[in-house]
């Protein structure tokens, strides 16, 4: 049975902090269960707010709160965000962190007081002293010792020695032989997985993290498909951990979002185009990581229109799912419409974000993109070799490409605009075909391949609680043969826009 260790935040609200660190070392092994208090109980710590904190009072503070509370609570630890000072040691007033062992039961106290000058994240900071108080409760009798070993019962008289005994994750000879006496076999293996668990967090770390560590710990899942779309979105996240999941691995990013906080981002690629794949890719997400959000990002095409062309970002507000079609001898393809609105709280975001254009900031200027928008000439005539479908079509062609690509050479920057997107399981490049889709999606804007994958996984698999977004860069215009290089600048201008909407603050 798992040894049971509390965690009560004391004096403030740290349970987010103290949650993400608990779920990631849990992953790794199955002999230490850290824990937040059940909801009723996690006032009894954070009304007690001092200027600094004693060892003494922390420790007096939570033998009261095990007596109160009752229950199996031989282990717990208490957060704070104070100086701490010991009771016993006049000397020391500028603790880390203590504890208070006896056999079978101990409490011990974390401050997050002036860490961040120290460790270079607060979950390696948090995830350390769990697993240094873990191992005093069960061997409580091994100490710390004055000089620095490099090892994690280190004293650390000087707090810089922190980072040491993080970097090397061991024991030093004196250390380990007392350990070894106390641990059983599955200890000893819980407790290095821990270790290895937190090594990996550093950011020079290249060891890959379980995503069940990260279950619940997501907030953006993001899939793309072709290899442009996913080197164009980890463009964006300069550092980033591989994460080995159930059926797709991930890459994991923290994003700093404006305003204060953060949004945790898993990045995946899908394996094939179409819905299918791209089903099973975000059915995997969904058991790994459980993400709140999940974000579509890549190229899509375009139907002929006045207000957006190539190079802009299409975003999902409703989707046409064409699937699921019918073919008969002698008579045209019929389709059955799949689809629908996006989430309501999706939705909103689309329709409204205009108005909150100013968030998002210059996302579109080349130095944020990454790379200035291509040049295109138009053609002057409908006989062009670019041009296909019947006269009526590729006038419609014609006059979008004069309207955003005019003969003066003036062309604005990308735009992103509210979208009714077509899903369908068909690369489209026939004007016969659109036509088709378009009498009954009249409002289409654009169309792409994996959108309704992702939302009947996104339904199945993530319920009320998973949203989706498709955010798309257009890099064809159906009726025009356009140049490579508009797939890599589509590429850039979606990756970029998911880029400024995590960091935006708007999403929550």
């Amino acid at each position: 049975m798992a040894h049971q260790i509390e965690i009560l935040s004391i004096g403030g609200d740290f349970d987010a902090q103290i949650e993400e660190a608990a779920q990631i070392l849990n992953g790794a092994q199955e002999e230490f269960h850290f824990h937040l208090p059940p909801e009723r109980l996690r006032g009894e710590g954070r009304s007690h707010v001092e200027a600094f904190y004693s060892t003494g009072k922390v420790f007096k503070l939570l033998k009261k709160y095990r007596a109160r509370a009752k229950g199996d609570r031989r282990f717990v630890i208490g957060v704070i965000d104070r100086r701490l000072e010991s009771s016993s040691n006049s000397d020391m007033k500028k603790l880390f962190g203590s504890h208070n062992a006896r056999r079978g039961e101990g409490e011990a106290v974390i401050t997050l007081f002036d860490h961040g000058h120290f460790v270079e994240s607060t979950k390696l900071y948090l995830c350390y002293y769990f697993i240094r108080y873990a191992l005093s409760f069960v061997c409580p009798n091994l100490k710390n010792h004055e000089d620095t070993r490099s090892c994690f019962f280190d004293r650390k008289n000087r707090k810089a020695d922190i980072k040491k005994s993080i970097d090397s994750g061991v024991f030093c000879p004196d250390c380990k032989r007392v350990l070894w006496k106390a641990f059983n076999e599955e200890i000893n293996f819980g407790i290095q997985r821990m270790i290895k668990m937190m090594k990996a967090l550093r950011a020079d770390s290249q060891d890959s993290l379980p995503a069940k560590s990260l279950h619940g710990q997501v907030d953006v899942g993001i899939i793309t498909i072709k290899e442009e779309e996913f080197e164009a979105m980890l463009d964006r996240f300069p550092s980033h951990q591989h994460v080995e999941g159930s059926g797709s691995d991930y890459e994991y990013a923290t994003v700093k979002v404006n305003g204060g906080g953060n949004l945790r981002v898993a990045v995946a690629r899908s394996p094939d185009q179409g819905q299918g794949s791209a089903q099973a890719v975000t059915s995997s997400m969904i058991t790994d990581l459980a993400p709140r959000w999940i974000f579509v990002v890549g190229i899509a095409g375009a139907f002929p229109a006045s207000e957006y062309s190539l190079g802009d970002v299409l975003l999902s507000q409703r989707m046409h799912d064409f699937a699921v079609s019918a073919a008969t001898e002698g008579k045209r393809p019929t389709f059955q419409d799949m689809g629908g609105p996006m989430a309501l709280e999706v939705e909103k975001l689309v329709v409204g974000l205009k108005g909150r254009r100013a968030q998002l900031g210059k996302w579109s200027d080349p130095s944020f993109l990454g790379k200035s928008k291509p040049a295109l000439k138009a053609p002057k005539t409908k006989s062009h070799s670019k041009l296909y479908g019947k006269d009526d079509w590729k006038s419609d062609v014609l006059k979008s490409l004069n309207k955003h690509f005019p003969e003066n050479g003036i062309v604005r920057m990308p735009g992103f605009f509210a979208a009714v997107i077509i899903a369908g399981n068909t690369l489209l490049k026939d004007t016969k075909l659109a036509r088709i889709w378009l009498q009954t999606a009249r409002q289409a804007s654009g169309v792409e391949m994996e959108l309704g994958g992702v939302c009947r996984a996104a339904r199945a698999h993530g319920g009320a609680h998973t949203k989706v977004l498709a955010i798309r860069g257009i890099s064809d215009v159906v009726g025009y043969k356009r140049s490579h290089e508009w797939t890599e600048f589509a590429c850039l201008s979606a990756a970029a826009f998911a880029d400024a909407l995590l960091r935006s603050g708007l999403i929550k």
